[in-house]
């Protein structure tokens, strides 16, 4: 259920108070204090459940009282209208104060680095969107000092800190490991990050993000994308497309239409006869076989000015992964499957792109770690996340696209977390033949955890991504 939905009382309460022009005070409470807080809600007040908290609307009380109201417990008030106008910006500017009470100037600047960044700030500066999406180095230093964020996160009284494990890996800080120093405190862990020099290294990276995206900007070859790669992801939006019609848009390219013809004809696919025409083949493959392979080939240009062999492996990574993020995504609750397979298939376009240049990459081996992401940062100022978003943008691809690709890494910064995780668990899955909980994010552990739906064994996904490598080892041999 929407955020919106979930207000709708409390909105409707909002809009007697304006016609009235009082004043009402919004107060986030966490869900664990709800049977104690309902004790102090007068008749009048209305309160809803929002998943990990209680949100109780006072009416024609200013936050002095509200507070007193609530003395004994942990919780954010904003006030109509000084504080906001919209009932969706009275409960998230709370849930902020929430967050924060009681909590050390760090954190503070940590949340205002990570959180949501599609703020109207970027409009007059696009690039910047970009360049301060997230400080991997920091989530890196965090991720390092898992005693220290265990004591934060569980010694003490400040549970809503638990937000930033929804950036760390699964397990940091939420394991029943025993090495836990007693003797850590709240001002050990100030010391530690004060000792860290994070607005340094923030304009640090700030300025090597503006610098890279400079140099980045006139390279025209890097944001061009090929004409019929245009054209060929607006048929994907059409599910009455005559397969003549789709022949038409890609015979315009000969070279393009032979190789689907050989990919067509391959042993893959095993037909008995020949085919030849692409309108054949759109007949008998379906619009989503040969939109997938079209765009594939059309993209698979770009990597013609980097090594052959790290060519080869990282394109050969990039369509398993966009086939696995096919099939993911009805499990995960994301159906769009031609945009799960774009974004399959573009989710480590950010490395191409770096390694054209002779930028630092983290590495083939496995899933990009914190470690290899601020490796990257530290380098260029930006991941390979966010160049491949900054590209797409370039493209004009569709905005879910590029939101997509620079969350892949940390879905719960994502616009459509759906179709994030299905992604970062395809990347994975790729790369580990089966789901490696030491290698995901935290906030898609819970993602899964909270899915309805039928579950997947760790058989099936291991036969399942052996199927799909296979199968894309096939269409490159073609």
């Amino acid at each position: 259920m929407k955020h919106t939905d979930i207000l709708a009382p409390l909105d409707v309460e909002l809009q007697k108070v304006r016609s009235l022009g009082g004043s009402m005070s919004i107060v986030v409470i966490p869900q664990r204090y709800a049977d104690k807080a309902l004790g102090y809600k007068r008749a009048v007040d209305t309160a809803v459940s929002m998943k990990d908290y209680l949100v109780v609307g006072l009416f024609n009380t200013q936050a002095s009282e509200a507070s007193a109201r609530f003395l004994s417990l942990p919780k954010g008030i904003a006030v109509y209208p000084q504080d906001g106008k919209e009932i969706e910006t009275l409960f998230f500017e709370a849930l902020e104060r929430l967050r924060f009470m009681g909590t050390t100037p760090w954190v503070k600047r940590l949340w205002d680095s990570i959180k949501d960044t599609r703020s109207s700030e970027f409009k007059d500066d696009p690039e910047s969107r970009f360049i301060s999406s997230t400080f991997y180095q920091f989530l890196a230093f965090l991720a390092a000092h898992p005693t220290e964020m265990k004591y934060l996160l569980k010694g003490s009284d400040n549970p809503e800190l638990s937000w930033v494990m929804d950036y760390l890996p699964y397990g940091h800080g939420n394991t029943g490991e025993s090495h836990q120093n007693e003797n850590v405190s709240e001002d050990d862990i100030t010391a530690l990050v004060q000792s860290w020099h994070y607005q340094e290294k923030m304009e640090t990276k700030s300025e090597k993000g503006k610098n890279t995206l400079r140099r980045f900007r006139n390279i025209e070859h890097l944001f061009t994308l090929p004409s019929i790669s245009q054209e060929i992801i607006g048929l994907a939006g059409d599910t009455l497309l005559a397969a003549s019609k789709m022949a038409g848009i890609i015979e315009k390219d000969p070279v393009l239409t032979s190789r689907i013809l050989k990919v067509v004809n391959s042993a893959f696919y095993g037909f008995h006869r020949q085919i030849d025409s692409v309108e054949q083949a759109v007949v008998i493959l379906g619009n989503d076989e040969v939109i997938n392979l079209a765009f594939s080939i059309a993209i698979h240009k770009i990597l013609e000015t980097i090594s052959p062999e790290v060519a080869k492996r990282l394109w050969e990574h990039c369509l398993v992964v966009a086939h696995l993020s096919q099939w993911l995504g009805p499990y995960m609750g994301y159906t769009n499957k031609q945009r799960l397979y774009t974004v399959g298939l573009l989710h480590d376009l950010g490395k191409i792109v770096f390694l054209q240049r002779g930028h630092f990459i983290g590495g083939f081996a496995g899933p990009a770690s914190l470690e290899d992401l601020a490796g990257e940062e530290i380098d260029s100022g930006i991941s390979h996340a966010e160049m491949g978003g900054y590209i797409a943008e370039r493209w004009n691809l569709p905005e879910a696209i590029v939101d997509g690709l620079m969350s892949h890494h940390l879905p719960s910064k994502a616009r459509d977390m759906s179709l994030a995780v299905t992604v970062h668990l395809a990347d994975v899955l790729a790369h580990c033949g089966g789901i490696d909980l030491a290698k995901v994010n935290s906030a898609a552990v819970s993602y899964l955890s909270e899915r309805k739906g039928p579950a997947i064994s760790q058989d099936e996904l291991s036969q399942r991504a052996g199927d799909i490598v296979q199968r894309v080892k096939t269409i490159l041999e073609t």
